[in-house]
């Protein structure tokens, strides 16, 4: 006897009782970005700056610093997985799927991330529907739904992912890669099937609680098409009446320094006729505008011309990526990556045409056509980034998260005027130290 369909969608509130709001204690005013900051009641900081770029658009973030840099070594599985398996479950009385059912015809999203040095929110919502996102936020934080039926189809699921992942020779290649940067620390290696039975949804929901568990650390940003007068009772209710622990925490430096010298390893793995290669100089880095102007300089020049050569001339490759990544949190250090696919027959040739073009650009520099295209694509770039909301609540996250003046952000463009031929050519000899670097190649296995 087969029983007939149910439907059990629920006209329950999201949340049951609403909170108690807290208060606005301070408010600040940044004029060059037309961005507002409030000190709310609990500690927690919120940065908003309302724009017109898109009518039917609010982007929102929330961080704070910690992330799995502070679970102990014996749960680093559960930490691991916890913003996976607890945010599956639902939240509040409803699971997930009666979640979706819920905000059927709503324009409003919202995920939890547990990252290596970070925990937070990021979701966006139409304006007519902002107080469902701050529900949804106040409900992550304090009502997480940890469902076991759900966990134990999950954990089936990562563990036919990871023994899957091992087949890849894009993923062999890419895992040799991270652990030969990160010198095999044991942080910091995949996640392997061996460690299926570390995984603990109890373990994982108690680390979700605990890094969600205090608000008074939380930088709150929302950007987009924000009514004010609207948006600040939605802040009092659903934000300032957060739980506040006032904890004196950060992340915990678990990484170690890249190798020293040059180091070369290769992988053998799969059938096909191809090869990957990917070049990595790494070494401490000056975070401030004109080096972060500078090393993204170099790398669009030497990228431009390893594309002109490796490609067009030589027949060598589709394609050549030559990308920098920076920062100072959890210290101040550069990678800059150099990825190339082409013949396993021809890797050798490609990559001393690669350094043969790097000690060019070392020695003499970029022309200054090169530096003038540069400009005009950094300016192309501000000008299009500009104007949307994606690129201004990544620019204020990175500035709370480094805690630098905001208002910094008004003078990006007076950056540009900062590149010429010689801040080029100083930043290709720190960045493209051919005496350190790791390389890694994919070969094909032989038969």
């Amino acid at each position: 006897t087969l029983s007939a369909y149910e439907d059990t969608t629920t006209d329950a509130p999201l949340i049951p009782q609403e909170p108690v709001p807290g208060e606005i204690v301070a408010r600040r005013e940044i004029p060059e970005i037309g961005v507002t900051e409030w000190t709310l009641s609990n500690g927690a900081r919120v940065v908003l700056k309302p724009t017109a770029f898109k009518e039917d658009e609010i982007l929102f973030r929330a961080t704070s610093a910690g992330g799995i840099s502070l679970a102990e070594d014996r749960n680093l599985v559960p930490a691991n997985t916890a913003d996976q398996v607890v945010p599956a479950g639902g939240l509040g009385v409803f699971s997930v799927i009666d979640l979706e059912k819920k905000l059927a015809g709503k324009a409003v999203s919202i995920r939890p991330s547990i990252g290596e040095l970070e925990e937070g929110l990021s979701g966006s919502a139409s304006p007519r529907d902002a107080e469902t996102l701050f529900q949804l936020v106040y409900l992550t934080f304090t009502a997480p739904r940890p469902d076991p039926v759900v966990f134990d189809v999950l954990k089936s699921q990562i563990k036919t992912y990871l023994e899957n992942r091992t087949k890849s020779p894009e993923t062999v290649f890419s895992d040799t890669l991270r652990t030969t940067l990160q010198r095999d620390q044991p942080r910091f290696r995949p996640m392997t099937v061996d460690e299926i039975p570390k995984m603990d949804l109890e373990k994982s929901l108690a680390f979700f609680r605990d890094r969600f568990a205090d608000a008074s650390d939380f930088t709150f940003l929302l950007v987009g098409n924000l009514d004010m007068a609207a948006i600040e009772p939605l802040v009092t209710r659903y934000l300032a009446s957060l739980p506040s622990l006032e904890r004196e925490e950060s992340w915990k430096d678990w990484r170690v320094a890249p190798p020293e010298g040059v180091v070369k390893r290769t992988v053998q793995k799969g059938v096909e006729p191809k090869s990957l290669t990917a070049i990595v100089f790494t070494g401490p880095f000056r975070d401030d505008p004109a080096n972060r102007i500078a090393i993204r300089a170099a790398a669009q020049v030497l990228e431009t011309r390893l594309r002109k050569l490796l490609r067009e001339k030589l027949s060598g490759t589709y394609d050549v990526r030559v990308q920098p990544s920076y920062g100072r949190i959890p210290r101040e250090e550069f990678r800059m990556w150099i990825d190339l696919g082409t013949d396993p027959a021809r890797i050798d040739e490609m990559t001393r045409a690669i350094f043969s073009e790097i000690k060019k650009l070392r020695g003499k520099g970029p022309t200054e056509q090169e530096v003038a295209e540069v400009r005009l694509a950094e300016s192309r770039d501000y000008e299009t980034d500009s104007r949307q909301n994606g690129w201004w609540l990544a620019e204020l996250t990175d500035s709370y998260r480094l805690g630098e003046d905001p208002a910094e952000i008004a003078r990006i463009p007076e950056s540009f005027e900062l590149l010429t031929r010689a801040s080029i050519q100083a930043a290709a000899k720190t960045y493209f130290n051919t005496d350190r670097y790791v390389q890694v190649t994919l070969y094909p296995e032989k038969h």
